[in-house]
């Protein structure tokens, strides 16, 4: 049955000016100007640039939502006012199914999105709120509208300015509406309204302005953060960018974005990245409709919930491509407002559509781990590591102040209590991890240890096992050891010494027996040429005297001439304590282990060492090993950076 239009205003919105629900005229608002989008090839489609039509607009609908008494009809009030349902306000004044009430059929003209917003701080639990519309003269089914489950940091001015609401729902071109709430005592809130958001197919060939968010100071307001790969303070360090190769990112320009509304906040760095889904319709079958999709969520997000931008950094479609999402997001740490308490530092990745029960196609998952790898190696982040975060303006999940130890790359529920990314889209983030840290880190770091060891590329087995390694949490380091002690490392080493100390390839017997010795670990690979130094062969090709004999080690092993007090003494160590001794002090002395550590940098950070670094690894190479040093510097950022550029 109808229910009865007597509905007071007082007992409708109690402390509410009655002029502040009546009479309000709700005139489309136009929002502000798109440009061009390029054409990209998917599945059957491609998006054009050779219309012009209309900017996008948002209508914004009032709603009212009457009490009911026990018997289904509306409360009757003291002072008889009525609302009125016109043109411009809907009213759910009709009885629905299993305890609902529902509007009539609003016709509303041509819209692909809505939402439904009420003030920040209003009460909605228990509203219920569902709706289905009309495309092409057919109905939807009904379905859920879920408050907004992402937003502005609190205490910033985005998130000072935002108003609240359900997430924005695409439903492609449809022509009227039908809203249904539960039905109860208290009836809806006041404020409520109903946002319908049209966008041209294509969007409209004019230039987007410089973005307002490159000018001014950047600032950081509410978080603090340690991440878990930092490396050690002893490692070898540079300033070098570290970053993965940068993806196809279809830009603001080519899907039509319209400028900001302010300008948000920029962090110092990122690290880590916040996993989405936009929990919109997966029924898109173009990328035209994709972009309008995402023109029509970024009107929402500006011009209804009041935020600077869409609050995204980056979205992903059903094909893998990817679109840039707020202004700058591919150069700096913009601050998004993707997931509240936790939007800073960390970049936030929505794949367009709903993964409760869909899992997202490989297209989409790779292009997601991409991205990931792109912007999180700039920061040195690893993404299969974890990060500890300190949330400064809290989410309903986690107090203002509150440090969670998470994954670099997380899903948005883990933050946040919401469903998103969806099960289905969730269950893809260990795979996500696993690809974005192949590609920002291992697949660089196993190509370079190849190349700087072995002198080689690396084969296709020795990719796939060491890749694998690397991405469960294997160190650098065990892979340079075992590259170390293989054969084939062990056999360079002994004929490039024989090269450098005789002159000469190695015998096929000295071959076998040095090889052999290194091997078992009698010998360490970097003490051969101690060794070779010792043998009668150079003492003789150094000219047959003790005097020549030392001299030519200066030169060989020092790289310099020796004084005459150096040679005299050395002479007589040596006649006292034998060659061997004589030999081995020099190649282990510290002037020596000042050389060797700069061969090393040479060969894996292909420079000089620097006064600290010489100063540390020299005593560091005479107690220890050449293994360890160069577990070291391996194992860090500098040679991680040169691996990713050079592979």
């Amino acid at each position: 049955m109808f229910l009865r239009l007597v509905v007071a205003v007082a007992t409708l919105f109690a402390g509410i000016p009655a002029a502040g629900i009546v009479g309000i005229a709700a005139s489309p608002r136009v929002g502000t100007s798109v440009v061009a989008t390029t054409a990209v090839s998917t599945p059957g489609s491609t998006s054009s640039s050779s219309a012009a039509p209309d900017k996008p607009t948002i209508t914004d609908r009032d709603v009212v939502v009457p009490p009911v008494d026990p018997a289904g009809d509306a409360v009757a009030t003291p002072g008889g006012l009525t609302v009125q349902s016109t043109d411009d306000r809907i009213v759910t004044d009709e009885r629905g199914g299993k305890g609902r009430v529902e509007s009539a059929v609003v016709e509303t003209g041509a819209f692909q999105t809505l939402g439904l917003t009420w003030p920040t701080g209003t009460a909605v639990t228990g509203l219920g709120a569902q709706v289905r519309t009309r495309v092409d003269g057919v109905w939807s089914g009904w379905q859920p509208l879920t408050s907004e489950d992402s937003g502005p940091d609190a205490g910033t001015a985005e998130g000072a300015h935002a108003r609240s609401g359900t997430d924005p729902v695409w439903v492609g071109n449809a022509d009227a509406v039908q809203l249904s709430f539960a039905a109860s005592a208290g009836g809806g809130p006041a404020g409520l309204k109903l946002s319908l958001v049209s966008s041209p197919a294509t969007p409209a060939a004019t230039a987007v302005p410089s973005s307002s968010s490159t000018s001014g100071t950047p600032s950081i307001a509410n978080a603090a953060y340690v991440t878990s790969a930092t490396t050690s303070s002893t490692a070898p360090t540079t300033t070098t960018a570290l970053t993965a190769a940068a993806p196809h990112v279809i830009t603001r320009a080519e899907w039509g974005a319209a400028p900001q509304a302010c300008t948000p906040d920029v962090a110092s760095r990122l690290v880590g990245a916040v996993v989405h889904h936009t929990a919109d319709s997966n029924a898109y079958s173009t990328v035209a409709q994709a972009e309008q999709q995402i023109r029509n969520d970024q009107a929402y997000h500006i011009n209804t919930l009041g935020w600077c931008d869409i609050g995204y950094n980056f979205l992903v479609d059903k094909w893998g491509n990817i679109y840039e999402g707020r202004a700058n997001s591919m150069v700096q740490p913009v601050v998004g407002a993707h997931a509240g308490g936790f939007n800073t530092g960390t970049v936030g990745i929505a794949m367009l559509g709903t993964y409760s029960t869909v899992v997202p196609s490989a297209a989409t998952q790779e292009s997601v781990a991409e991205v990931i790898a792109w912007r999180l190696s700039q920061y040195g982040v690893n993404p299969s590591g974890t990060m500890s975060y300190t949330t400064g303006g809290g989410s309903d999940k986690y107090a203002a102040g509150t440090t969670v130890t998470l994954p670099v790359v997380t899903g948005h529920r883990d933050v946040y209590l919401t469903a998103c990314p969806g099960n289905a889209g969730y269950s893809t983030l260990p795979g996500v991890r696993a690809r974005a840290t192949a590609l920002a880190y291992s697949v660089p770091m196993v190509k370079a240890l190849y190349h700087d060891m072995l002198q080689r590329g690396v084969d296709p087995s020795g990719l796939q096992t060491w890749t694998a390694q690397l991405n469960s949490g294997v160190a650098p380091s065990a892979l340079a050891d075992a590259l170390a002690h293989s054969q084939e490392y062990v056999q360079r080493r002994v004929i490039d010494a024989y090269q450098e100390i005789l002159h000469r390839a190695p015998d096929p017997t000295g071959f076998a027996s040095w090889t052999g010795w290194i091997m078992s670990g009698s010998l360490r690979v970097e003490d051969l040429r101690g060794q070779l130094i010792a043998s009668d062969e150079y003492y003789q090709s150094a000219g047959g005297t003790d005097e020549t004999y030392v001299a030519q080690l200066y030169r060989d092993i020092l790289h310099r001439e020796a004084a005459p007090s150096e040679i005299a003494g050395w002479v007589t160590t040596l006649r006292t304590v034998g060659r061997p001794i004589a030999s081995f002090g020099v190649w282990r002395s510290l002037e020596s282990a000042q050389l060797r550590v700069n061969e090393i940098y040479q060969v894996f950070l292909d420079r000089a060492a620097d006064p600290s670094g010489i100063a540390t690894w020299s005593p560091y190479w005479q107690a220890h090993s050449e293994d360890a040093l160069r577990g070291m510097i391996v194992g860090s950022d500098e040679y991680r950076a040169r691996s990713i550029r050079l592979f």
